[in-house]
Formats: structure tokens, C-alpha cells, sequence
């Protein structure tokens, strides 16, 4: 009987063993950085990239923050972000597949609360590649959230950054 036992205690601790725990935490992880503007117009509109650097790190930092604990799918693309001059920051998803309605709420409100960096006048957009519970990054050159397709087909110049990302701007801001 004992020998029994300690086989079925053996069997159960090697069973549990072999299931795969949740993660304590969901790891995002982030690559290269798409600027919409080329770097004349970034410097007319007198941007630091030190700023930048800094202002990147801590998103990533507040997007990882972000996830806490939870289980998502394996998903790549952008998180998409716009400065304005008046310090004000939108941010928008381009994932495949896309994340859950509560992470996307989760990581626009922990960047929107982020210190901007300076912008002398009008609005810096650029997105930075992100992967979550994959090591793999999106193959997409070039990032495209979902709410830009219908909004650049309104306006009269579709390559207008600014025009795109004013016409999506939360009202709340």
C-alpha cells in the first residue's frame, strides 16, 4: 500500500510538474522605432532626441507595467504615439491579433499619464515595434491602426500625419 501511495504521490508531482503555469507577468518587448516625419521636420519642431530616448524607456517601462499580471495571445505590431506641442499624448495599437479592449485602454491611460518630451509646434508622431509573449516583431514596415484607414479616407491629404492623428484625437483632451 505504501509503495502504492508513494507511486501515485510520484505520478502526481511529475504531472504537475509538466503543466505549464501561467506567467506571472506578460512580457512585452520592444524593437525598432518608425518616425512619420523626416528628421527636417522633427527639427523644426525643435525635438530633443535625449528627450525622446528618455520619453521611449519610460513607455516601455509603463507599458510593461501595464500588462501586470494576465494571460494575453501572442501578438506583434506597433504602439503608435502622437506629442503635441501642448504636451498632450495620444497613443494607438497596430497589433496582429489585436490585444484585448482592456489592454488597449490599460497601456493608452499609462501613456497618456507619461511626461512628454518638448515639441516647439505642432504634433511628433513615431511608433515603436512591440511583441507580446512572442520574440517575434511584425514583419510590417510600416505601422497602420486599424482607426487610421477609415479616417484617412476622409481627408484631402492622406499623407498629412498631422490632419490624420488631430482627426482621431481623443475629445477628452
Amino acid at each position: 500500500m505504501k509503495r502504492f501511495l508513494m507511486l501515485l504521490m510520484i505520478t502526481c508531482l511529475a504531472s504537475l510538474a509538466s503543466c505549464k503555469m501561467p506567467s506571472q507577468s506578460i512580457q512585452p518587448r520592444f524593437d525598432s522605432v518608425y518616425f512619420f516625419q523626416t528628421e527636417d521636420e522633427l527639427k523644426q519642431k525643435k525635438v530633443d532626441f535625449e528627450q525622446v530616448s528618455i520619453f521611449s524607456r519610460n513607455l516601455q517601462s509603463a507599458v510593461a507595467k501595464a500588462f501586470k499580471k494576465g494571460q494575453v495571445e501572442s501578438s506583434s505590431g506597433y504602439v503608435v504615439v502622437a506629442v503635441r506641442s501642448d504636451g498632450k499624448i495620444a497613443s494607438w495599437l497596430d497589433m496582429e491579433p489585436a490585444l484585448h479592449e482592456y489592454y488597449d485602454y490599460e497601456i493608452s491611460e499609462a501613456i497618456r499619464k507619461l511626461q512628454p518630451f518638448e515639441v516647439s509646434e505642432g504634433i511628433v508622431v513615431f511608433a515603436i515595434k512591440m511583441a507580446v509573449e512572442t520574440p517575434v516583431h511584425t514583419k510590417k514596415e510600416v505601422p497602420d491602426p486599424k482607426d487610421w484607414k477609415d479616417a484617412r479616407a476622409k481627408l484631402e491629404d492622406r499623407n498629412n500625419i498631422e490632419q490624420l492623428v488631430l482627426s482621431l484625437w481623443p475629445e477628452d483632451e
